[in-house]
């Protein structure tokens, strides 16, 4: 019984190593990055590929998610209360912003992209549901490990290190302390080049009934919409999704109507 477990957990880790930044992967990465036989690991990926778990490119001989991951996924969505309850407030944001409107949620160390409405505008930041970014980096993110616990918090900073992303990623452990205390006193958090070159976003959390942060909704778009022509109407916009989102979820910290979105 307990190995029979052992290749269950050991099945859960290989397709847990599928991310945006590793949608293929070889028998060989994966080998490599489980420390598991590679003849193990043929084996693992033939029963996935007949369960359509996973597709193999046979062009590169890599490995991606499947079908049967795809239909699992969509299903986990529709019954995630706050994917439900967000969806007509992430279209008004963006129908209102013009902007490219995401619902992120948290998963360990990674802000992954729930939902997302693309602006109608030709210059726009596009991306897809289940893109995965670092906690740490961009507005999405931030507003999500702000709310988190010091030993969260401290525990991310040392696992990745505060890796540069890109040219304004914050590398400095107490700098980044700091702009997260300055999230939670202002409710929402910004972002220029942090993980995407030239994309600039603004982000705030939404609550649930027991006055937990759950998610974040943003606008992402290019620095000369987001920072220079309309910002603080921009903020004032997702605080105001955010806010009426965690009013449906139950959450009682906002005064806001909503009135405010007739």
């Amino acid at each position: 019984m307990a190995k029979s477990f052992g290749s269950l957990e050991k099945a859960i880790d290989i397709l847990s190593l599928f991310e945006s930044e590793h949608l293929e992967l070889s028998a060989q990465e994966i080998a490599d990055r489980l420390s598991i036989p590679l003849s193990t690991t043929y084996k693992y990926l033939q029963v996935f590929k007949n369960k359509q778990l996973l597709s193999k490119n046979d062009q590169t001989n890599q490995f991606f998610l499947g079908l049967t991951i795809l239909k699992l996924g969509l299903l986990a969505a529709k019954k995630t209360p706050v994917m439900e309850v967000a969806a007509p407030y992430l279209k008004l944001l963006a129908d209102r912003s013009l902007e490219t409107a995401i619902l992120v949620v948290g998963e360990g160390p990674h802000a992954i992209c729930a939902d997302i409405i693309e602006s109608p505008r030709a210059v726009k930041f596009m991306t897809a549901k289940g893109y995965t970014m670092p906690l740490y980096a961009g507005a999405p993110g931030k507003v999500l490990l702000a709310f988190k616990d010091n030993s969260f918090i401290d525990q991310l900073i040392a696992t990745t290190g505060l890796a540069r992303l890109n040219k304004n990623t914050i590398i400095d452990s107490e700098k980044l302390k700091r702009e997260l205390a300055d999230i939670r006193r202002l409710g929402y958090s910004e972002s220029d080049s942090e993980f995407e070159s030239d994309v600039c976003s603004v982000a705030a959390p939404i609550f649930d009934y027991k006055g937990q942060v759950i998610a974040s909704i943003s606008v992402a778009g290019p620095a000369e919409r987001i920072f220079r022509e309309n910002k603080e109407r921009l903020i004032d916009l997702v605080k105001e999704s955010a806010n009426m989102i965690s009013s449906e979820l139950g959450c009682r910290k906002t005064q806001e109507k909503k009135e405010a979105y007739s």
